[in-house]
């Protein structure tokens, strides 16, 4: 009866430790996300984003941004397409990255979220933003995924944006909207998918949009060089699986 009562107090004893440890971890990593969070509100503002140093250093990271998928050809070179990666600013001050959703009416990628097409002639006949609004940064390093062809990013900045000053052509867009760059480093957006290729791909779960593919792999790559400070939850990388085979 001792020898049974002794184990009790033991095991008593040990679930209490264990139980002081899970609390005592709990409260430092909750103290270590909400510092984390709080240094990450410090730098997403205008100030600091769009200060000349910072687009300087972001667009030299851009231009560092390690290739995937197929290597560049002469012809996919020929046949490379540009995207605009617009930071906005809207009277409140926030920055935002500016995305559309392609037209029902296409014949490939319909209704996805995009980047809007980024010659200033082709931007202003698609969304109808006036090329002298836009402030171009500088163009990233040439991305060539499989099955389609080149892409090349170009950054740029519009101040004093508002959704209601662009006019869409319906044969192309369906829809242009907003998202706050804090929305988009928030860890309860980043998700990941898989493909059946083997690689898979970082991508931005928003309410019913997620900006996912070839959108998700540059916005994740152009996030992780324009906020001057190491986010761990920006780290992933397109990663390459061995698909999985099944014998039958």
């Amino acid at each position: 009866m001792l020898i049974k009562q002794v184990l009790q107090c033991n095991l008593l004893q040990n679930i209490k430790r264990d139980l002081t440890m899970l609390t005592t971890k709990f409260t430092r990593d909750r103290r270590s996300y909400n510092e984390d969070n709080l240094k990450v509100d410090e730098v997403l503002v205008p100030e600091v984003l769009l200060s000349e140093g910072n687009k300087q250093r972001a667009m030299q990271c851009m231009q560092k941004i390690p290739n995937f998928g197929s290597k560049l050809t002469r012809e996919s070179s020929q046949k490379a397409a540009a995207v605009l990666i617009c930071l906005c600013t809207d009277e409140k001050n926030e920055i935002s990255i500016l995305y559309t959703r392609r037209s029902g009416l296409l014949t490939r990628h319909v209704r996805q979220i995009s980047f809007p097409d980024c010659a200033l002639r082709e931007t202003e006949e698609e969304i109808g933003l006036p090329r002298k609004r836009i402030h171009v940064w500088g163009c990233g390093s040439l991305i060539t995924p499989q099955h389609t062809a080149a892409i090349m990013p170009v950054v740029a900045s519009v101040d004093g944006f508002n959704l209601k000053e662009l006019r869409l052509n319906a044969d192309e867009v369906d829809e242009a909207f907003l998202v706050k760059i804090k929305e988009l480093v928030h860890p309860i957006t980043l998700r990941h998918t898989q493909f059946k290729s083997g690689w898979s791909s970082p991508n931005f779960l928003l309410g019913q949009n997620r900006i996912w593919g070839i959108t998700g792999f540059i916005t994740n790559g152009f996030l992780r060089c324009l906020i001057p400070m190491d986010l761990k939850r920006l780290k992933h990388h397109m990663k390459y699986v061995r698909p999985f085979k099944h014998k039958t």
